[in-house]
């Protein structure tokens, strides 16, 4: 029998447990991230057309937040190694939140370009140190768990952050303080957390023609979905605002798409692992064509229309990881981090696109041209699968390596972790010595 047994104690809980516990707080503050930035693309969408901004000026602004992310990404590494995770974080959520502010000091779109650059910046910098820290505590044993709760949280939040600017009115700036406190808010979990502070990640490089040469596919998929959804996110506020939506409706309609993405991609995943990723992203492209084009067609104040968002989201945000499993899949193992980081370059490259191009169609063709575009765009996705499809024979099923849920603006170390989980099935540790020792040994992990 055991000590605790004999005096009665309650058992200690498992080192699962106890790893979800330890990461409370960075999830904490991963959430009052999210609801503060889920906030600001309907707000600004809405309150640009209060302006008077033209479409093409206000996907030109929104798209400055996707150039700052991408140039955060590489400058908050080399800080980290400098100053620290904990510093690095607080300077960060400071600089967010800050920025959150310029808005309301000067509404013309040169200042909200510099204000939506610099939040893309911060934001980048605090996925990266907030993933590096759920990243060093977890183990093969709960990676995919902590994964998972990170998933919900992190889109969980995005969502729930869309819904809060029915609390207040748009014209004004109440709901751009809100934002500027959440951010804020972030900060006291992280700087008062008991964990460890982790180590620095260092990236592995990869490079682009290597990875394009195995899975093109991959490549353009990446690019396509960080030009639609990007598009999506950005303008699906103007898209409602121009419809005659109300702001209560607006936040319904871009919150649904964000939803779907939660509530579908374990389905697509575990369809992704049977009938192979290339017949997903087929199916998923023509799948997001038809639902765009069906939008184009439907009264927006409709219930159709929310749903239509929520099926177009939902299968639009799971390209990105079908795009990640399907260059894994085709890669050697230890690529993980350099194949995230060319992923990471062609969707946020995309996602610079997405927002001018997509406004630029909406000039041409009102407010329908958004979903016009996003459709030709998964559409011409589809056909290029389809294309590979007859052209390159497929991974075998035994070789595929586990669909992972991935937010599409994943950083290098969550996918790292997603790469790390282990297979079902997979061998574990001993046994994998056993059989090299017994001249059995099978491929490598």
């Amino acid at each position: 029998m055991s000590p605790s047994a004999i005096s009665g104690s309650a058992p200690r809980p498992d080192g699962t447990t106890k790893t979800i516990l330890g990461s409370r707080g960075l999830l904490l503050a991963v959430l009052f991230v999210m609801l503060g930035n889920g906030m600001m693309n309907p707000l600004l969408g809405i309150r640009a057309e209060l302006e008077g901004f033209s479409t093409t000026a206000t996907g030109t602004i929104l798209a400055f937040y996707y150039v700052g992310f991408l140039g955060g990404a590489w400058i908050t590494r080399r800080l980290v190694v400098e100053v620290g995770h904990i510093r690095v974080y607080a300077a960060l959520a400071s600089l967010a939140s800050t920025s959150t502010l310029i808005y309301i000091l000067n509404a013309s779109p040169a200042v909200w370009s510099l204000a939506r650059l610099i939040t893309g910046f911060a934001m980048s910098g605090l996925f990266i140190v907030g993933e590096s820290w759920l990243s060093e505590a977890a183990t093969n044993r709960n990676r995919g768990r902590l994964l998972a709760i990170y998933m919900v949280v992190l889109m969980g939040g995005l969502a729930a952050g869309q819904m809060l600017i029915v609390l207040g009115d748009p014209s004004g700036i109440a709901l751009f303080i809100t934002a500027s406190i959440l951010v804020s808010v972030a900060v006291i979990p992280i700087t008062l957390s008991t964990s460890p502070a982790p180590r620095p990640v260092l990236s592995g490089k990869l490079p682009i023609a290597t990875v394009w040469q195995a899975a093109p596919l991959g490549i353009f998929a990446a690019f396509s979905q960080g030009v639609g959804v990007a598009a999506l996110l950005t303008l699906g506020a103007v898209f409602g605002a121009r419809s005659g939506m109300s702001v209560d409706r607006i936040a319904l309609f871009t919150s649904a798409a964000v939803v779907g993405s939660v509530v579908l991609q374990p389905a697509i995943g575990e369809l992704s692992d049977r009938l192979g990723r290339r017949r997903l992203i087929l199916g998923t492209g023509f799948v997001c064509a038809g639902a765009c084009l069906s939008m184009v067609h439907v009264n927006p104040l409709s219930w159709g229309a929310l749903t239509l968002s929520f099926l177009v989201g939902g299968v639009a945000l799971s390209v990105y990881p079908l795009a990640l499993s399907h260059i894994n899949d085709r890669v050697p193992p230890g690529s993980a981090v350099g194949v995230s980081t060319v992923l990471s370059l062609a969707g946020g490259i995309g996602a610079v696109i997405g927002p001018i191009a997509g406004a630029q169609v909406m000039d041409v063709l009102g407010p329908a041209g958004l979903y016009w575009f996003v459709g030709v765009l998964f559409l011409t996705t589809a056909l290029f699968s389809l294309l590979r499809i007859f052209t390159r024979e497929g991974v075998p099923a035994d070789r595929r390596r586990p669909f992972a849920i991935i937010p599409a603006r994943a950083g290098t170390v969550i996918v790292q972790m997603a790469r790390r989980m282990r297979q079902p099935g997979e061998r574990t540790g001993r046994s994998n010595r056993t059989n090299r020792n017994s001249g059995t040994a099978g491929r490598k992990e």
